[in-house]
């Protein structure tokens, strides 16, 4: 039930405009939930030289199995405070003895043993106009039809994974909006990535587990091997230094990293954000709540957002958005 998701190749004109060369591959990305995309050499970013030094104090989580016969693991809180964290010097893990380790009787718990930095990132805000700058990125997209009072919510995310085996859970983007992550260093990250079409059958998965807990909030990690058991489509990918992995709208994805390493993330929108839905979708538990007017996007804003910042003839009838709003 699962297969690699396509890699894509991307020149330096591409990248300068990211979101319209996501958006020609939109039909292959939503099929799949997700896409890696890789930088050919002549492509410039605009990293910063310096870092500063960051305070590193990871999440206060481990995971806990939550059933004898499926390996599908809970997220739970510690009480207790972690410091700033020491890097973890293990030898790189793979895939096979990352989830056997979990899986194994004598490890009932274990922490995520990674930190997210919010509006921290690596990218220089002020790079040149050539270089590639991951915060332009929702002013880029659909949401800059909110102004800047909304795109200025859409930050980076800086991520690290402290050592060998570092866990990030199960979880969808904000709001369903898609997402970027974009790998600078350290070990590999293996992707599991869930499309949106399949959110039902993981909800009656998890719903068969007696467990309330949500699928969209990084509240679970489920072994691949569930998936297949129980007939789940998702799809791996492994995602190297100086390569993206795209998601789209909806899409549940959880990812381990080999070792230690930084990466970072940012939400956009595509227009099939608001015509197909996903803007006015909500899970089951008290968490979600909506934070953006949908109100902002009109239907005519966006043909003309397509028309003139996509430069792509793709067409959406005004039956669609009848269909949507009415």
């Amino acid at each position: 039930m699962s297969m690699d998701i396509p890699t894509l190749k991307i020149n330096e004109n591409e990248l300068q405009n990211l979101i319209s060369f996501i958006y020609k591959h939109e039909e292959i990305l939503k099929e799949f939930g997700g896409i890696k995309i890789q930088p050919t050499i002549e492509c410039k970013l605009g990293l910063k030289r310096r870092r500063t030094n960051i305070l590193l104090r990871p999440i206060t989580e481990e995971i806990i199995k939550i059933g004898k016969d499926e390996s599908i693991y809970h997220i739970k809180k510690i009480d207790q405070q972690i410091q700033e964290s020491s890097e973890e010097n293990y030898f790189g893990i793979d895939e096979s003895t990352f989830w056997s380790s979990l899986s194994s009787s004598n490890i009932n718990r274990k922490q995520l043993n990674v930190t997210l930095l919010s509006n921290k990132s690596f990218f220089c805000q002020r790079s040149a106009r050539l270089s590639f700058d991951i915060h332009r990125l929702p002013n880029q997209s659909l949401l800059k039809l909110g102004g800047s009072k909304l795109t200025r919510q859409f930050v980076p995310c800086l991520k690290r994974a402290h050592g060998s085996g570092s866990i990030f859970p199960l979880h969808c983007n904000r709001e369903r909006l898609f997402s970027i992550n974009y790998h600078h260093e350290g070990g590999n990250h293996h992707w599991y990535i869930i499309p949106n079409h399949q959110r039902n059958n993981l909800n009656q998965l998890i719903q068969q587990q007696n467990s309330l807990f949500c699928i969209d909030h990084g509240q679970l990690l489920i072994d691949p091997q569930v998936l297949d058991k129980h007939h789940i489509r998702y799809h791996r990918i492994v995602q190297r230094p100086n390569e993206f992995v795209v998601l789209s709208t909806g899409t549940l994805a959880q990812f381990f990293a080999e070792d230690a390493g930084w990466s970072e993330s940012i939400s956009f929108a595509l227009p099939s954000w608001i015509i197909e839905g996903h803007a006015n979708s909500s899970c089951q538990c008290l968490f979600y709540q909506h934070s953006i007017d949908l109100n902002l996007f009109r239907h005519e804003l966006i043909q003309k957002y397509i028309i003139q910042q996509l430069n792509y003839d793709k067409s959406l009838t005004l039956k669609g958005f009848l269909f949507l709003f009415y």
